[in-house]
């Protein structure tokens, strides 16, 4: 299996998993798998720590709730990529 660079930003850099519901900071235009960044924020927020974007090489060290807006874009663009992966695994 090949593995294509627009394959690859459908992985949320958190869980490694693929993306269902991605949102994209809006500060330094990664993405993220909602509930994992949300998740993180809080996790430090609740330490008094700031959450920095956790895309390797990324110099963001603040990301906030509202720097989060969803990615319509890719999730349509994942949904659409694993339809066509379902009907080729009939």
């Amino acid at each position: 299996m090949i593995v294509t660079q627009s394959q690859t930003n459908f992985i949320c850099p958190i869980t490694q998993l693929e993306m269902k519901k991605p949102v994209k900071n809006k500060v330094c235009g990664h993405t993220y798998e909602e509930e994992a960044i949300v998740r993180m924020i809080e996790s430090k927020h609740r330490r008094r720590k700031k959450a920095c974007c956790p895309k390797i090489g990324c110099s963001h060290t603040d990301v906030k709730m509202s720097d989060l807006v969803q990615d319509e874009a890719l999730r349509r663009a994942i949904e659409s990529h694993n339809k066509k992966r379902n009907r080729h695994s009939e």
